[in-house]
């Protein structure tokens, strides 16, 4: 395609990744670091309670750099703290009105194996999103946001933030 499209012919290959498929990326150190006993836990056993999200993909763990290896399955799903997406104070730098909705989120390595997935990282972008529209209607910054008044947003945005789920949210899907 290169020597038969006008467009493509003056381009030449400049880099390629050492590795491909790199599942480990920086992470930012939050106010909560989601960890691989929160996920073992469950929700059951989760506090303080300020889930924005709820995943329940397996620890799925690859190389040496975790010292182990596999899929180890979850009894129950479990939350995610709204607390993983405001970054902590780091080297003096105070970071406001800030959240990290991404696989940069404040997770272990261990958690970030289970948390990684799109439809995950899409409940994050949600809950940022929606965070972000009631700091600026309350007139406060992200981090200041009431948990109260956000999860009460994401209910009614039918996201899923209880388990099992609820009737009316099963039959809110199955007309979907």
């Amino acid at each position: 395609v290169q020597t038969t499209f006008e467009p493509y012919r003056n381009f030449a290959i400049s880099w390629i990744a050492p590795a491909l498929g790199v599942r480990e990326g920086i992470r930012v150190l939050g106010d909560y670091v989601l960890k691989e006993q929160d996920i073992r836990a469950g929700l059951s056993a989760q506090f303080p309670n300020d889930f924005i999200a709820i995943a329940d993909h397996a620890l799925d763990t690859h190389g040496k750099s975790t010292g182990r290896s596999g899929t180890s399955e979850l009894d129950e799903p479990y939350g995610i703290p709204y607390r993983c997406l405001i970054p902590r104070q780091s080297n003096g730098i105070v970071f406001k009105n800030l959240l990290i909705a991404s696989r940069a989120a404040s997770f272990s390595s261990l958690a970030a194996s289970s948390c990684r997935l799109s439809r995950t990282m899409m409940q994050l972008g949600q809950a940022a999103g929606t965070a972000a529209y009631l700091a600026k209607k309350t007139q406060n910054m992200v981090e200041s946001v009431p948990y109260p008044e956000l999860r009460e947003l994401l209910l009614k945005q039918n996201v899923q933030l209880e388990f099992p789920m609820p009737e009316e949210l099963k039959k809110y899907l199955e007309n979907e």
